[in-house]
């Protein structure tokens, strides 16, 4: 005990210079914190930004002013970025409500600011709609769709390089996962590629992200085979969640070309004084956090630092991975059969 009271006051010598110099920035809806002045306000700034355009691109309207604003800390770091929203769920009346929040993210300010930040904003939007927690595959896959180009490109190779490597789960189970798997890159990556595939199926744009939006709140009703399998129906006219499944997996297997990334700064700018705008890219496929064992039920756009350890049924990786032939392999029950061919970049023309 003894020991224990002298390193915890020796940590908090050592963070007391970096908690003094935090900045702090109220907006209507976020109080900042974060290393300087200046990216307090830029952050809580932007924060209010993704949240307007985020609410309008999925409900076709701005969310109320919250009644008590969401912490936003940012700590600016090096190496790969992420981030965390904790929510607290609860009823008014017999409305269910998201009742407080928290947010978190970490990493290199342009990368936060770029893809972090707009996909934590994105889950703000699916708890305020809802009042509920959802489904993690449509959480976090339909966040991702927040991100930019590259980003959601990386996460569409990513989906077709775990599918192909016997890593990907069913959808009539992954509809229906309440909590984060141990794998959970691939809920992150299946997670988007599906949510891509059903906003694209709906109408794409605001048309089909409120279709999206109907779909989990049907199957979200009871949660259960028969809810999805409805669901599917009513929404995208397939007869049960198998037959969807189906559909996207062949639709997987025409890879798209990949697009350059769009410019995605706000008009105002996040850019320096005098520099031109610049769409900065993350690397990472997920925002990363340490890897949740057991899974997690408040925290959302949480991911492991490093892939999981490869299942011992998979062959080495030179043997029909990523960017080779993919090879008849085992196949565990609830996964999709092993048989789409990454992403083609465009080959460049001759002049």
């Amino acid at each position: 005990m003894t020991l224990r009271r002298h390193l915890s006051a020796l940590v908090a010598v050592l963070l007391a210079p970096a908690i003094a110099s935090a900045a702090n920035y109220d907006t209507a809806n976020f109080s900042t914190e974060a290393p300087t002045a200046e990216l307090a306000k830029k952050f809580g700034d932007m924060a209010e930004f993704y949240r307007k355009e985020k609410a309008i691109e999925w409900t076709g309207k701005e969310m109320p002013q919250w009644a008590r604003r969401c912490p936003l800390q940012v700590q600016i770091t090096q190496g790969s970025a992420g981030g965390a929203t904790t929510f607290t769920f609860g009823q008014d009346g017999n409305k269910p409500v998201v009742t407080s929040l928290r947010m978190e993210i970490r990493g290199d300010a342009k990368q936060l600011l770029h893809s972090v930040l707009p996909h934590e904003v994105t889950h703000t939007v699916f708890a305020h709609h809802f009042g509920r927690p959802v489904p993690r595959w449509a959480d976090e896959g339909g966040s991702v769709l927040s991100e930019n180009d590259e980003e959601r490109f990386s996460h569409d190779v990513r989906c077709r390089e775990l599918l192909n490597a016997g890593r990907g789960i069913r959808l009539r189970v992954l509809f229906r996962m309440t909590e984060y798997p141990r794998d959970m890159i691939v809920l992150y990556a299946q997670g988007y590629s599906v949510s891509q595939y059903l906003v694209a199926k709906g109408g794409d744009g605001k048309e089909g992200r409120a279709k999206l939006l109907q779909f989990l709140g049907l199957g979200m009703q009871g949660n259960t085979a028969e809810s999805w399998n409805a669901a599917a129906s009513k929404l995208y006219g397939y007869d049960t969640v198998d037959a969807l499944e189906e559909a996207w997996l062949a639709a997987l297997k025409t890879p798209p070309a990949r697009v350059v990334a769009r410019d995605t700064t706000p008009p105002g700018g996040l850019t320096s004084s005098g520099s031109a705008p610049k769409t900065e890219l993350r690397t990472s496929a997920a925002p990363s956090m340490p890897l949740l064992e057991p899974p997690v039920k408040a925290v959302r756009a949480a991911a492991p630092d490093r892939e999981p350890t490869r299942p011992a049924y998979l062959p080495p990786p030179d043997q029909g991975a990523f960017g080779g032939t993919p090879v008849a392999r085992p196949v565990a029950p609830d996964r999709p059969p092993p048989v789409l061919l990454p992403p083609e970049l465009p080959r460049p023309t001759k002049p």
